[in-house]
């Protein structure tokens, strides 16, 4: 077969090119992938949106679906099913808090959410009679050993540990005490005997690749007899209640659920008991289950290294597929998921966080067969690589501050991430050499002295400067270029708390808000002084007229404003689309508007653009004949303001008020402009918004991980000609 041929060539692809993706690289546990060819907009095109699921269109959608349950997995007659809360866990719960009590009870228990409803019942329940029923993960329990005149509970395919029970006959016919069965990954994907099963739960998530938050659960005869005759001694949330007036509810278990539920995900659980049944039902999702599974069986057998963590053959689950990867220790595994995930080849495969690093793939109906036959030779070609050395963690120097999320991304990812200020001596004498990557903001200069210094140093390892924001004015682009290190930054994540900040700036000086503060603080009533202005009907000049300023531009335009923009390296036909005026020079947009925001570079040719001579050119008046005056904001780069010249022009009258977010020298100290009534200032806080933070990190780590791979974005890359330092095939991890 094709999957055979493709493991006979397995030896060469650490030489080769990277092999086939998988179409879809959901391979996670739980949520798990959506049926082939699922798309929202056919799966959900007959939700009764805004509909009541009391409504006969709502409780029409439940019972249909009920009864497709009932149907394909082929329940006897008076069995009954309901949807119940909190996925499977609820499910479980629930039977538990109401039908425990009366007899022993025994917790069968080989994986992780198993050992949880032992803990249940020991820690919350309290039950007296208790017997924990374990074994460590790969085997299962002596399952003989258990005494049926206990209630028993116990899950099918643990999911975690990727061991399932045989089969069903370690059940007695004539049992004494209930079958409690956590079929979460094993409904739909496994045969279940149901003589022997008196409660069933599971969850839409698993099998089915339908959404969370919905539990099912599946109430035989004897488990009926129990609730109608039992009665707990503990109170029962309204949540968990399975009777009324001492009797089944048989509402519950007929459409009408216990909490409201949401019609989409009805609707998306309709949809893949629909696909369900197109594939044959019960028998033909099983066989795409098993088929899956082969395809890991047979690379397992071809591949010495790799070992299934079920011990027993006839125990290997053929949904949650856990291995052993036997010549990598933990941090190798998580770099392998790591790079698999990056690659967009396999989400999620990482073992349970408490079961022996490893992978867990899921195999269950939903996946394609070819999808499998894909991810194979990709885990073999990164494992070959880890194994050789070829991929190894990263250090990574965060120096001036970085969201939590990001630093965690990048460790997730097996690097190793390190918060520390440098100072200028320890960066001129070449300490970022001991560094694959740093990451700054504005703090840090990365000059042309410092990066010759650290490329010059033998053994130099930096290869990726990361600025987490957009201008890079305080990084030597040329001389990192001529180094061959890499120069991302992250021009996406700030333009709208930046947008806000310079709008916010505006309405503060056109209503002259900062003014009237101070006077109230100082006892004064500036009523009079503080008549202000509008913005609609002003000329708002920009200059820049990048992400940011036509961000900003929108809003503007919004309020009334006339847009004139100054952009040399901006097409006609963004100017066109915004019904703006362009100049052809800074000083002709100054001479039209009252209004002036600053969204440039610095460079040597805008350093003091805006001086005391280029202030004096704006004219005051409004087109509208308003006497307005002029203003000015700049939460762009500091330097491009002489603010000499802009405190002169506030001295006598030339400009009516000035806002900085940004200083040329951070902080401002005893800058002339505080002189003045009429100037505001904020302290470089225009990306400082717990969004904007977050949305930096997530940005900047992204591109870094990508750099480091040897393939950063093109977006985030600054530096377009360079020429990086390691060949893609040598990057490491």
């Amino acid at each position: 077969s094709q999957t055979v041929k493709s493991h006979r060539v397995l030896a060469s692809l650490t030489h080769m090119a990277a092999p086939p993706k998988p179409k879809c690289p959901n391979f996670s546990s739980g949520p798990c992938a959506k049926r082939p060819g699922y798309t929202p907009g056919e799966a959900l095109s007959d939700t009764p949106w805004g509909r009541s699921h009391r409504a006969p269109i709502g409780l029409n959608k439940i019972k249909e679906s009920m009864a497709m349950t009932r149907e394909i997995l082929k329940l006897p007659k008076d069995y009954h099913v309901a949807m119940v809360p909190a996925s499977d866990t609820g499910a479980v719960e629930m039977v538990m808090w109401q039908l425990l009590g009366p007899r022993g009870v025994t917790v069968c228990h080989w994986e992780s959410f198993g050992g949880g409803w032992y803990e249940d019942a020991k820690d919350q329940l309290k039950l007296p009679k208790l017997r924990n029923l374990t074994a460590p993960f790969g085997v299962l329990p002596d399952m003989d050993s258990i005494d049926w005149n206990d209630d028993v509970i116990f899950t099918w395919n643990g999911t975690t540990s990727g061991v399932k029970v045989k089969n069903g006959d370690f059940i007695p016919a004539n049992r004494g005490g209930l079958s409690i069965c956590d079929a979460t990954s094993a409904a739909f994907a496994m045969d279940i005997p149901w003589d022997k099963i008196d409660v069933l739960t599971y969850s839409w998530q698993k099998c089915l690749g339908g959404e969370g938050g919905h539990g099912m659960l599946i109430l035989g005869p004897r488990a009926v007899e129990r609730l109608e005759s039992y009665k707990p001694t503990i109170p029962i949330p309204k949540i968990f209640r399975l009777t009324k007036k001492g009797k089944l509810d048989k509402g519950i278990f007929n459409g009408s659920v216990i909490n409201t539920p949401s019609m989409a995900c009805f609707e998306d659980y309709l949809d893949a008991l629909k696909w369900a049944k197109g594939c044959g039902g019960l028998d033909g999702l099983i066989a795409r289950s098993m088929r899956n599974l082969d395809v890991i069986k047979k690379f397992v057998e071809a591949n010495d290294w790799m070992e299934f963590l079920a011990k027993d053959p006839l125990t290997i689950s053929n949904t949650s597929v856990c291995l052993v990867i036997k010549d990598l220790d933990k941090a190798q595994v998580k770099t392998l998921t790591a790079m698999l995930d990056r690659s967009k080849v396999a989400y999620d495969i990482g073992s349970y966080r408490d079961a022996p690093a490893g992978l867990r793939i899921w195999c269950g109906p939903t996946v394609e067969t070819s999808d499998l036959e894909a991810l194979m030779p990709w885990i073999s070609y990164v494992h070959d690589k880890v194994k050789a050395g070829s991929i190894k963690k990263m250090k990574i120097i965060v120096t001036d501050g970085l969201a939590a999320g990001a630093i965690k991304a990048m460790q997730s990812a097996g690097h190793e991430v390190v918060k520390k200020k440098l100072s200028k001596e320890e960066l001129a004498a070449g300490a970022l050499a001991d560094w694959d990557c740093i990451i700054i903001r504005s703090a840090t200069k990365l000059t042309a002295a410092v990066i010759q210094a650290t490329a010059s140093k033998p053994g130099s390892k930096l290869r990726v400067i990361a600025r987490a924001g957009v201008g890079v004015d305080n990084v030597d682009l040329k001389a990192a270029s001529a180094a061959g290190i890499m120069v991302v930054n992250s021009p996406l994540s700030a333009t709208n708390s930046v947008v806000e900040l310079a709008l916010a700036h505006l309405l503060a000086q056109a209503r002259k808000i900062v003014y009237a503060d101070r006077g109230i603080r100082e006892g004064k009533w500036l009523k009079n002084e503080c008549v202000g202005h509008e913005l609609a009907g002003k000329n708002l000049g920009f200059i820049g007229f990048g992400r940011i300023g036509q961000s900003l531009g929108r809003v503007a335009k919004a309020l009334g404003m006339n847009i004139h923009v100054y952009d040399p390296f901006l097409p006609q036909a963004v100017i066109d689309n915004f019904g703006a005026t362009r100049h052809a020079s800074v000083p002709d947009v100054f001479r039209a508007c009252t209004h002036i925001t600053i969204h440039a570079f610095l460079s040597p040719q805008t350093k003091h653009m805006v001086n005391y001579d280029m202030i004096k050119l704006m004219p005051g008046v409004a087109p509208d004949g308003t006497k307005c005056g002029n203003h000015i904001v700049n939460c762009g780069r500091g330097g491009i303001i002489d603010e000499v010249g802009a405190a002169q022009a506030l001295k006598d009258g030339s400009l009516g008020s000035l806002a900085l977010d940004v200083f040329e020298k951070e902080p401002c100290g005893k800058s002339p402009l505080l002189e003045s009534d009429n100037f505001q200032g904020s302290p470089h806080v225009g990306a400082s918004t717990i969004e904007a933070q977050n949305r930096v990190g997530a940005e900047i780590s992204g591109a870094v991980l990508a750099a480091l791979d040897g393939a950063p974005p093109m977006g985030n890359l600054v530096n377009k000609d360079v020429q990086p330092k390691f060949d893609k095939p040598k990057a490491r991890m």
